[in-house]
Parts: structure tokens; C-alpha cells; sequence
């Protein structure tokens, strides 16, 4: 490089564009080919970002070994993946600041450049803060700086495992209705009941209405939520199972017959379809109801008798009642023999003046068969039941477990017999239950429009929605565990498990990564692989000291002359030197923007200055 004065002839101060890109085409290209091999370590998280897009679509689980050494060493593991986090990031941020740095040093041996914007070249490239550059570069510096601390965050919550749930399919014994040749009214006498068997998961018996008595009538107490929630209920055996809302006489099968599903690792939750049959109860005051109570010659038996809607004009109903006098007796009417065997069944009250409010009342009961969802919590031990809509279900018409309604007749009649069973020479514990399910609907609808008829007549409905309900629970446990009637349907399991990510955040995580490998791509195509760049790095202050002696006074002449006020606007630019181009300087170089007058100013001062 040459030092000369600059007197009259400003256009000494200037090299065209085009001389200076052909000067430029004759440098030779850097041997340092490691710099654009390191841009290969993005394979590393561009290929993670794929698999775990792929994974996130496929709904890919870690497998069950991996689930349990996470389950215990969570603290290990989340410390495992913030470090390879940092790691990914760190890749990222290397192979930006590596393009930058390629970039404008390739710039740099091309158009003049203030030394703020030198300064500011190198803080991308490392990356770190220079608070001596103008604000808006400080900035840049700041946020960039702040990047490997952003991407980080995003590939630890891209590779964090995060809980899910896992499914599976199975199969489950459900209650085969096939062969009703055991549930039948069996009288109450010695000898003379239905099957029955009793082991640790419950008492399970063809005489419901007999050996049940207890929980059914536990059952009808709590038929209507107080605080008018769904209702929540014991099933009738040891399983702990709890029905949450309406059993529909389904889902006998939890804990009876899923040992098998049960068995499954980290379990959570089951499903199935069940056809059942669907009880619709619909209650009123008959006053001319021909079901009474009539006393006997012996003054502690009295006759509940009478006609009922569907009861056989030659056969009345008759049954009979102890009470010391007929205050205390709630007596309940069912067609012993039907004029037809019908999906609709009807069921009559006569009561003493005790349980007045219960006289006289009627009920019908609907039977019809449908199709029901079935979903069992495992862990909190909860059965709930959805009727599934013809619409919605793939199976066509609903086959009919009861297609003669012989179920439907012992269901019914199971009534009177704990209506029988349940009144003393005092009370009626039956319709103490029906008394307290009208007081609790009583209670849920406080301060409503309900009259009290209404009231009554809702209370009922609820006390013997879940009378019929559990009893026809009752009968499929029956045929699962006593006779083994049984078959088996499709189960889809749900299991806790651990997934790889959030999807959010591995979308991030990947769009991030991609994006950087077409930049690095496409800057490397436009600047044909860097094959222009100098060895010479401005980052590198061994190389910069040198490169800056060469260039002789030039640069500290003209920041002697603008007096310092502003050494960040000096324009420099990297020469290479006659020999070689590792023999390279750095010169000061006016940019074309300069002002006329600064490079008169410069010029009338005589100023030492660089050219090339």
C-alpha cells in the first residue's frame, strides 16, 4: 500500500465499484475449509427436529422401560435435557455466527465499511455485547446474544418427555344374555331361592330382590343427589367400584372380569360397548288406582290388592302385609301375571297414613334396549355410562337382550318382594328410602318452581330408576360369576405413558433448525461456498493488528483530523498485499455517501491518507 497526499484531485479519494470488483476477482480463495465443514454438526439437530415431528405425528410413546427409569429419575433426566438442550442451541448459534462471519468477511475485501459497523460484525460473530456502538446496533447485539438462550429453552421443551396416554386394544368377558334360563321369580322359602355365590369380590345370587336387600335399599336412599350433582353410587359388590350417574344395568364387568386388563402396565382407563337394556320411569298420582290395602280377619296381616293398567282381569294382584294396623305398611303392586309379557311395566302404591304422600302413586317403567359406552377409571375406581345414539353407532339396529321382556317381569317384580320383605309391625324401611329420595330432590331444588306433587313424583322416579338399575347390574353379575354366562367383547385400553416433547414446542424447535439450514444453504449457493474468502479474520486480533501496522498511518491520520469526535463512522477496508493475500491491509477508505465537504476539508489539510 501506498501513502500519498491528497491535494486537488478528490477523485483519487474514490474507486469505482467496478474496479474494485475486479481487483476483488483476482484474490484467492481461503484454504481454511475446516470453517465451512463445521457447518455439518446442524445435521445433529435438523435431523432431531424431523424425528421428532415424525414421532409427534405417529404418536410415538417411550417404551416401558424408558417410562419407569423417568418416573424415577426425573430430576436426572430434565438435567440431562437442559444440557443437550444447550448443546443444540449452541450448534445453532455457532453455525449463525459462522455465517456472518464468512459472510462480511467476504464483504469486507469489497466495499468499505465504518469501523461501528466493523464492531458490530464482530459482535454477531462471537456472539457478545459492544456498548460502544450506537444504540440500535447494541441492541441487535443484545438480542442476538440472548438466541442460544431462547433455542435452548425450545429444545428442552422439544425433548422434555411429557405425561400422555397410550391405548391399546384388548378384550373383556361381558354378562351373555343368551340363556335366561336362571333369572326367574324364585319364591322366598328355604330351599327354593336362585344360585348364589359368595367370595371376596361379593355376593352374587339369582334372587336379588331376596339376598340384596341391604344394598339395594342403601342405594334407593341416595338416589337423589342432595346438592343435585351427578349422582355417585356404590356397585353392588366388594370391587369398590363407584357408578358415576346412571349404571343402566351395564358395566357389571368392572372388577368381576378385567384381571386380565387390570394386569396391564401403568394403566389408566378402559372402554367398551355394552347392549343393555335402557329403564325410562315415569311416575304419577292415580286417584282411582284399584290397588288398596284391605285388613284381614287376623288384625295384624292386611291385603294389598287390586288391579293394575296391565294386570289379568282373572288374577288380581294379591299379596300380603304384617303391620299393627295398615299405618305403617307401603305395599307395591306388579303384575304377577300380565295380560302380555311388554317392554312397558307398571308398578302401584297403596300406603297407610304414615306414608301418606306415597298413596296412591303410579309408576311405569319402560324398558328398551340400547347401546351403551362404558369407561372405567382404574385408579379412581369409577365407572360412567353413555348411552351411544343410533347415529353414532356403527352396528346398525341394537340387538334386543330381552326380546320375550322375561327380564323385564323379574326385574319388575322384584319390587314387591322388597316391598314385602321391607315392612315391619312399625315401619316401612322401603318407603323410609322413598321418603328420603323426595327429600333430598326436595332439598337440590330448593327455592324453585316446583310444586309439591312435583317434587314427590321426581323423588320417586329417581328412588326407582335406581332400584331397577342396580337390580339388573345385579343380574349380569349373576350371569358372569354364578352361571358363567359370558362373552367377549373389544376393549381400547388407555395407559399412562411419556411422550418426547410438546408438540408446540417441537414444531418450534424444528421450524427453527430448518430455516437456519436453508439460510446456511442458500448463502453458501449465493456466495458460491465462500470461495472468495480471505484468510484474514476481523475477529481475530492477532490478524487485525497485523493487517491494521500495514496499513500505515492512514486510518490514525484521519482520525486525528475529524479530531476523534466519531472514530465509529472511519471507513476501512482489507487490501490484500502485492505478494500474497495473506499479506494483506487494512486502509482507510471513503465511502461514497461522504459528504463533499469532509473530503475538501480532508483534502486542503493535506491529511495522509490511504488509497489504493
Amino acid at each position: 500500500m501506498r501513502l500519498i497526499r491528497i491535494f486537488d484531485e478528490h477523485k483519487n479519494l474514490f474507486v469505482s465499484s467496478k474496479s474494485i470488483q475486479d481487483h476483488d476477482n483476482q484474490f484467492p480463495p481461503s484454504n481454511s475449509w475446516i470453517e465451512h465443514l463445521l457447518f455439518i454438526l446442524l445435521i445433529v439437530p435438523l435431523a432431531l427436529g424431523i424425528l421428532l415431528l415424525y414421532s409427534d405425528a405417529s404418536s410415538w410413546h417411550l417404551p416401558d422401560n424408558l417410562y419407569v427409569f423417568v418416573n424415577t429419575n426425573r430430576t436426572s433426566v430434565q438435567t440431562a435435557v437442559q444440557i443437550f438442550g444447550a448443546i443444540l442451541a449452541a450448534i445453532e448459534v455457532f453455525a449463525l455466527c459462522r455465517l456472518i462471519n464468512l459472510t462480511t468477511r467476504v464483504r469486507f475485501t469489497q466495499t468499505p465499511v465504518s469501523l461501528n459497523v466493523l464492531g458490530f460484525w464482530s459482535a454477531l460473530s462471537t456472539p457478545s455485547t459492544n456498548f460502544g456502538l450506537p444504540f440500535w446496533m447494541i441492541t441487535i447485539t443484545v438480542l442476538f446474544g440472548n438466541l442460544s438462550a431462547v433455542i435452548s429453552a425450545l429444545w428442552t421443551g422439544a425433548l422434555t418427555p411429557a405425561d400422555a396416554i397410550g391405548t391399546q386394544h384388548s378384550a373383556l368377558f361381558i354378562p351373555d344374555w343368551s340363556d335366561l334360563s336362571l333369572i326367574k321369580e324364585y319364591p322366598g322359602q328355604i330351599d327354593k331361592t336362585g344360585l348364589t355365590i359368595r367370595e371376596t369380590k361379593g355376593y352374587f345370587t339369582y334372587s336379588v330382590g331376596l339376598g340384596l336387600l341391604g344394598s339395594l335399599l342403601s342405594s334407593v336412599n341416595s338416589a337423589s343427589p342432595i346438592n343435585g350433582d351427578v349422582r355417585n353410587h356404590p356397585k353392588l359388590d366388594n370391587t369398590r367400584y363407584n357408578y358415576h350417574g346412571r349404571s343402566y344395568g351395564v358395566g357389571a364387568s368392572a372388577g368381576l372380569s378385567d384381571d386380565n386388563l387390570v394386569a396391564i402396565p401403568h394403566i389408566k382407563n378402559y372402554t367398551f360397548n355394552e347392549i343393555g337394556l335402557d329403564a325410562s320411569v315415569d311416575c304419577i298420582y292415580n286417584t282411582s288406582s284399584m290397588f288398596i290395602i284391605q285388613i284381614l280377619p287376623q288384625t295384624t296381616l292386611h291385603a294389598a290388592r287390586g288391579f293394575l293398567p296391565d294386570s289379568n282381569l282373572s288374577a288380581p294382584e294379591y299379596s300380603v302385609y304384617i303391620g299393627r294396623g295398615d299405618d305403617a305398611i307401603v305395599s307395591l303392586g306388579v303384575a304377577a301375571s300380565p295380560i302380555a309379557y311388554t317392554a312397558k311395566r307398571y308398578m302401584a302404591i297403596a300406603a297407610g297414613n304414615y306414608y301418606k304422600n306415597l298413596d296412591k302413586v303410579q309408576c311405569a317403567v319402560t324398558f328398551n334396549p340400547a347401546l351403551f359406552n362404558i369407561s372405567v377409571d382404574i385408579q379412581g375406581r369409577n365407572i360412567s355410562v353413555s348411552k351411544v345414539n343410533r347415529s353414532e353407532s356403527s352396528v346398525g339396529p341394537v340387538h334386543d337382550i330381552d326380546p320375550h321382556h322375561n327380564i323385564t317381569h323379574v326385574v319388575m317384580r322384584q319390587l314387591e318382594l322388597i316391598a314385602n320383605d321391607l315392612t315391619s309391625y312399625y315401619r316401612s324401611t322401603l318407603g323410609d328410602a322413598f321418603n328420603a329420595s323426595i327429600s333430598d330432590y326436595r332439598t337440590s331444588v330448593a327455592g324453585g318452581n316446583l310444586n309439591e306433587t312435583q317434587i314427590v313424583m321426581k323423588g320417586m322416579e329417581n328412588a326407582v330408576t335406581s332400584l331397577v338399575d342396580d337390580i339388573l347390574v345385579a343380574y349380569a353379575s349373576a350371569q358372569l360369576v354364578v352361571s358363567e354366562f359370558k362373552k367377549s367383547t373389544p376393549v381400547l385400553v388407555q395407559v399412562a405413558a411419556l411422550r418426547v416433547g410438546s408438540r408446540a414446542y417441537v414444531i418450534a424447535s424444528a421450524v427453527i433448525t430448518g430455516l437456519i439450514a436453508l439460510l446456511v444453504i442458500g448463502e453458501g449457493l449465493r456466495m458460491r461456498w465462500w470461495k472468495d474468502l480471505p484468510s484474514f479474520d476481523y475477529q481475530d486480533n492477532r490478524a487485525l493488528i497485523v493487517g491494521a501496522s500495514r496499513g500505515g498511518k492512514g486510518v490514525a491520520e484521519y482520525a486525528e483530523q475529524v479530531k476523534c469526535k466519531d472514530l465509529g463512522r472511519v471507513p476501512v477496508i482489507w487490501r490484500k498485499g502485492q505478494e500474497s493475500w495473506d499479506h494483506g491491509e487494512i486502509v482507510f477508505q471513503p465511502m461514497l455517501d461522504d459528504s463533499k465537504e469532509d473530503i475538501e476539508d480532508t483534502a486542503s489539510d493535506r491529511t495522509s491518507v490511504a488509497w489504493i
